[in-house]
């Protein structure tokens, strides 16, 4: 069990001791995303009098099961990351190359060899010039490609299905001067195409200093509670 509490006050002042930070590559990190993720989502969405007592445990397939009074909710977890970029972020970390043009990526791009990175570190170019509203596009379609695949891996056998599922991103995608209301009203029209909420009843996606959620013909946005101690 991770955490329990009786009531709004006890969750509040224990979500800080939970807390983690995700530490920088070549670090392992998935372990500290999910903890850090989950943390900020508890912290973050508002509460009902009925949700207590609350108790989270971790698990797999999903990521996390949360006792909610007498509701019991799947959360699964996924980091939207370049998975080039991450590659290439560690080998610079190694070189100590901290300085460079960040290059655009794509959803489910093909993986580059170590040998593929290496060369353009080395040749640091500059990355062609965005336009229009690419980089909202972008990242509509690559939460998109997230969510789908999450939606498929949510059917697979072995999958334990509860009363409730919730889907929880974890925004790492490099999108400069991203402007994040047109990006998600952008994201709604993929979602409406796909309907993803047959799968999951909410999908939450942490992104800069906000908390988006999603549930069919709706999306809020609540302000992010990184649960820091007081």
């Amino acid at each position: 069990m991770l955490l329990t509490a009786r009531t709004f006050e006890e969750l509040h002042a224990r979500l800080p001791r939970l807390n983690v930070e995700v530490p920088p590559p070549p670090a392992p990190r998935k372990g500290p995303v999910e903890i850090y993720s989950i943390v900020r989502l508890l912290g973050s969405i508002p509460w009902h009098p009925d949700d207590f007592p609350l108790q989270l445990a971790k698990d797999e397939c999903p990521d996390f099961s949360l006792q909610l009074g007498d509701r019991t909710i799947g959360i699964e977890h996924t980091e939207a990351v370049p998975e080039n970029a991450a590659h290439e972020r560690t080998l610079r970390a190694k070189l100590d190359r901290s300085f460079h043009f960040i290059s655009p990526a794509a959803a489910g791009e093909p993986r580059k060899s170590k040998k593929q990175l290496l060369e353009e570190i080395e040749a640091n170019r500059f990355p062609p010039p965005m336009e229009g509203d690419s980089v909202e596009r972008g990242w509509a379609e690559t939460m998109a490609h997230f969510i789908a695949t999450k939606v498929a891996s949510a059917q697979k056998p072995g999958y334990t299905t509860y009363g409730e599922q919730w889907l929880a991103i974890y925004d790492n995608w490099q999108a400069l001067a991203l402007e994040r209301q047109h990006a998600l009203a952008l994201l709604q029209e993929h979602l409406l195409a796909s309907d993803p909420f047959t799968v999951f009843d909410r999908i939450f996606i942490l992104t800069g200093q906000t908390l988006v959620e999603l549930a069919r013909g709706r999306a809020l946005l609540h302000r992010l509670n990184h649960c820091l101690p007081t």
